[in-house]
């Protein structure tokens, strides 16, 4: 089957409604805009571009610690923000991948401008963070790069768990990364309706940036055998089953959600064959919340169509799982028994539930 062109796809939107009159005109006259600034430019054009911005941007930063900037604290904090507020102003008002570019570089640049100066006056381990959460907010809303917004997102996440672990312990560091877990999940399963809000864009980056924090904290804490006994030593103990417990209850809401979406019953033989593997994979991997995490995130992947996150769940996954095996106090025999009938059990399932529902894995696919 032939693929649709542009005019196919606007023509049939305008026939089921969900398209004005006069939008196939403004679709048009976009994608002649971006094909003559965008695609006519070569990739590789583009990524000198880049180079160039990112290495004139350090080039600027070098300048003020050759002149011993680096040594007033108050001064590299208003500093920080004037290059900041100027390359946000550079990037709304100025396109191409140079300016775009130096625009990122220079604003990164007054973040941790701003946060030197603020930790160096301060001496506080809890100012840089509550400068990142609230610097992090105000560059989402303002400036309008999606890497920016990703990496803003990211660094405002870690501040907030760093902020619970502060105040809270161990439990402080787990309710923070079960909350970026539920923040991932709505945003994806709400993507369709946030997207045509006054706030769309940030839906991607956000949840992007979440998903990748959330996945790369949990494989963290696994592989840092020493850093996690120093961090359960401060504030409240918390043991690791509690949030995979909680986990699991996400990772279970959103199957609900996703069947629901596909019309199969939840409370039928579909959703009871689903919601038994799930929770036998929570109870296998009580100690690694890092395995109900990853199916969580493929689910989301296949039910929104994302490749991205798809592919960083699967190896997410296989981290968890290597893990899990390594950590497992059986042996080598009893650990090849355990993953051979776990498989057999998951392949199983997927046979009976593609015999017993062919229509809805076929829209699925």
């Amino acid at each position: 089957m032939a693929r649709p062109t542009l005019q196919d796809v606007l023509n049939g939107l305008q026939a089921e409604g969900h398209l004005a009159p006069d939008a196939g005109e403004r679709a048009r006259t976009t994608m002649e805009v971006y094909r003559r600034t965008d695609v006519a430019t070569p990739w590789f054009v583009k990524a000198l571009a880049g180079f160039g911005a990112w290495v004139a941007a350090a080039f600027l930063l070098s300048f003020f610690g050759c002149v011993g900037l680096w040594n007033e604290e108050a001064l590299l904090a208003v500093l920080g923000l004037i290059i900041g507020g100027g390359a946000t102003l550079l990037r709304r008002s100025t396109r191409g991948a140079f300016m775009e570019q130096l625009a990122l570089a220079l604003c990164l640049a007054g973040v941790a401008m701003v946060q030197t100066g603020i930790a160096m006056m301060t001496e506080s381990e809890i100012a840089p963070a509550v400068i990142q959460l609230v610097l992090g907010a105000v560059l989402l809303a303002l400036f309008p790069d999606a890497i920016l917004r990703f990496l803003m997102a990211l660094g405002m996440a870690g501040a907030a768990v760093f902020l619970l672990w502060k105040g809270l312990g161990e439990l402080g560091m787990q309710l923070g990364l079960l909350g970026g877990a539920v923040l991932v999940h709505w945003l994806l399963l709400e993507q369709a309706r946030l997207r045509r809000g006054r706030w769309g864009e940030l839906v991607g980056p956000v949840a992007f940036a979440l998903a990748c924090g959330v996945m790369g904290a949990l494989l963290t804490l696994n592989f840092a055998g020493a850093f996690v006994r120093e961090l359960r030593m401060h504030g409240i103990s918390t043991p690791d089953a509690v949030l995979t417990l909680g986990l699991t209850a996400l990772t279970l809401y959103t199957a609900w959600r996703v069947m629901k979406e596909l019309g199969l019953e939840a409370s039928g033989v579909a959703g009871a064959a689903v919601f038994v593997a799930l929770g036998v994979t929570a109870l296998m991997t009580l100690h690694t919340p890092a395995v109900i995490t990853a199916v969580g995130m493929m689910v989301l992947g296949f039910h929104r169509r994302s490749a991205v996150l798809l592919g960083l769940a699967v190896a997410f996954l296989l981290a968890a799982g290597g893990w899990y095996y390594y950590d497992l106090g059986l042996t080598l025999l009893a650990k090849a028994l355990a993953l051979t009938g776990s498989g057999l059990v998951f392949l199983g399932l997927r046979l009976f539930l593609l015999r017993r529902f062919p229509v809805a894995a076929a829209e699925v696919r």
